[in-house]
């Protein structure tokens, strides 16, 4: 036969605890409500409790953040991917094409490696179309250095493919490619770097080096570039020319004898800072400077390194190098 509860509780309550301790635990206040947070999520059944106004407040947050959310954020990553991935696409273009031509113009220059072979040519246009190349490729390494434009949308692009990769197959290869892209992209002068390995990658090309190197110094002393343009490729691969020229100690001898050091440092003085693009400039002194870390053998040209970085010149000696420029 059951026991009725409050008979229960009776006997219960003329217990004595042992040892005469006291019972330092309240009673349990049980509060009860007849709709929980649970059942109803945009009126939360304590906001009564408390006699705040959050009933409106509350609608609107949840109306905000719908249960669909999710799906929505799967359509803008998938959207977003699709839209970052035509720009990465054209960079996945120019990471080729440097690649092709950093081969091809190191072949050309293989071509003339030899004294004998400058007998019978290259000609001024020869010249002319080498630095130009030259020059394009510095440019573009110029402008992967500066824009932090660049590594940012990259940085968007790969987190947006790691949300969107989960729903397709076979996504090694284009893994790798991003991997690739990535080092491409965070590497400053990956594309000189590329191109130093391309010509030293059978024959030395010093000579030809040196001859373009003595082409552009004469071109910038007698005026021979009449055109700004023309003018500031010389400067901007002249320096470039330098590092990749004294790839050893023999070689820098080799070439300092037919291009005196003074030479390269007064032209280098007289043009401080030159136009690279419309929003972008570079300093000859500077790109040597900085060269130097990553072309090693080129760090012991104590001399040239020595030359003063547009920030380090006084400001009336500037105005004067300009003025005179």
């Amino acid at each position: 036969m059951a026991i009725p509860v409050e008979e229960a509780i009776a006997a219960l309550s003329t217990f004595s605890l042992e040892d005469e301790q006291p019972d330092v635990q309240g009673l349990a206040v049980l509060l009860s409500s007849e709709r929980y947070a649970t059942n109803s999520p945009i009126e939360y059944s304590d906001v009564a409790a408390y006699r705040l106004s959050l009933g409106e407040d509350t609608k609107a947050i949840n109306q905000l953040l719908p249960d669909s959310m999710k799906h929505s954020q799967a359509d803008l990553y998938l959207e977003t991917y699709q839209v970052l991935d035509l720009e990465m696409s054209r960079l996945r273009e120019i990471q080729r094409w440097q690649a092709s031509a950093a081969s091809k113009l190191a072949a050309d220059m293989q071509r003339f490696s030899r004294p004998e072979r400058l007998v019978n040519g290259p000609t001024v246009t020869h010249f002319w179309s080498m630095l130009k190349l030259l020059d394009v490729l510095l440019q573009l390494d110029h402008l992967k250095n500066a824009k932090a434009s660049i590594p940012n949308d990259f940085s968007w692009y790969k987190r947006t493919f790691t949300q969107v990769s989960t729903q397709w197959q076979d996504t090694d290869t284009m893994r790798e490619e991003l991997d690739d892209l990535q080092i491409f992209l965070s590497t400053r002068w990956a594309i000189l770097l590329n191109l130093h390995a391309e010509m030293f990658r059978t024959n030395t090309v010093e000579d030809i080096l040196q001859v373009l190197i003595v082409f552009c110094v004469e071109s910038l002393e007698l005026d021979f570039a009449l055109l700004f343009p023309e003018r500031h490729t010389l400067l901007r691969v002249l320096p470039v020319l330098v590092v990749l020229a004294t790839s050893s100690e023999k070689e820098s001898e080799s070439l300092y004898k037919r291009v005196k050091i003074n030479r390269l440092l007064n032209i280098f003085k007289n043009d401080p800072v030159i136009p690279a693009f419309p929003d972008l400039h570079l300093s000859p002194a500077a790109m040597l400077k900085e060269l130097s870390s990553y072309f090693q053998n080129f760090s012991s040209q104590i001399r040239l390194l020595t030359l003063p970085a547009p920030h380090e010149i006084p400001p009336r000696e500037l105005q004067l190098i300009r003025g005179i420029t």
